[in-house]
């Protein structure tokens, strides 16, 4: 059973690369720690094979997910919502889906990654077309057409 573990410990740690999200790390760990234990027989029992395994996950997970996850990112613990407009005001962004005239809303491509945008006077913008940012509330960029 010990080896049963261990293959499924170093399993999961290493479907983490291809599944990311530092969830499937902290169950191949547990495993991997069950495992041992049972090779070195101090636990030979397989309920608290099990227990020790499902305690131990949750509690990794629970404890060092998000501690990992911002070391992994490059982030911070605190949220930075202080993102200066200058980032994004009076760049250009390029329209993925066309705005019409009902809704002003639609999603364009800045930097690489789509955003939620709202036509800034209501105007019809065609998908393709290149538009200013002049603003942003929240995740949503505000846009004109070109000049």
């Amino acid at each position: 059973m010990e080896l049963i573990w261990i293959v499924l410990g170093i399993g999961m740690i290493l479907a983490e690369f291809i599944v990311p999200g530092l969830i499937v790390i902290f169950f191949g760990i547990s495993a991997l720690v069950v495992g041992l234990l049972a090779w070195w027989g101090v636990l030979t029992d397989t309920t608290y094979q099990l227990w020790l395994f499902g305690i131990l996950s949750g509690g990794l997970l629970l404890t060092l997910r998000n501690r990992f996850k911002a070391w992994f990112q490059g982030g911070s613990l605190v949220a930075d919502t202080d993102t200066p407009d200058d980032d994004y005001i009076g760049h250009y962004a390029t329209v993925l889906n066309g705005f019409d005239n009902d809704s002003a809303f639609g999603k364009v491509t800045y930097r690489d990654a789509h955003w939620s945008a709202k036509s800034a006077n209501g105007e019809t913008v065609n998908a393709g077309e290149r538009v200013l940012i002049t603003g942003r509330q929240g995740s949503t960029l505000i846009i004109q057409k070109e000049a």
